[in-house]
């Protein structure tokens, strides 16, 4: 049994170029096509400037932040300590004890509860009980 010769893409004919192609395949690419792969070229190039410059825009969020977050939690620690050093008589009176500064100072001061951006109301207090030494 005789097998055939392998034929490659250019070997083949077709009924409306000749054999071996026409003179603009010869080359390897037509102008069109080398116009489509240029703004094929151009397109990928813009999404990834975009993307680039996009994640640097969310890194620099991300930065902004991290650091508002760690400003914040270091104006709340200095509020402790300054409670903290006070004595019992005077947290008594300001209505406090010492087991009450952590909450009167991270949750029940007003101002220093955490902004969200999807709450649409005014943010209110999980733990209600506003206990107050005598």
């Amino acid at each position: 049994m005789m097998t055939q010769p392998i034929r490659t893409f250019k070997d083949l004919t077709s009924e409306t170029a000749p054999a071996g192609g026409n003179a603009n395949s010869k080359f390897g690419v037509t102008a069109d096509r080398r116009l489509i792969e240029l703004r094929a070229r151009y397109a990928r190039a813009e999404m990834l400037a975009n993307g680039f410059g996009d994640a640097i825009l969310w890194i620099g969020r991300q930065y902004d932040r991290l650091t508002a977050g760690i400003k914040a939690d270091l104006k709340l620690r200095a509020a402790e300590a300054q409670l903290h050093r006070m004595t019992d008589r005077e947290l008594s009176d300001l209505g406090l004890c010492r087991a009450d500064i952590n909450f009167a100072v991270r949750e029940a001061a007003e101002g220093v509860t955490p902004a969200f951006d999807y709450v649409a109301g005014p943010v209110t207090l999980a733990n209600q009980n506003l206990r107050r030494a005598a």
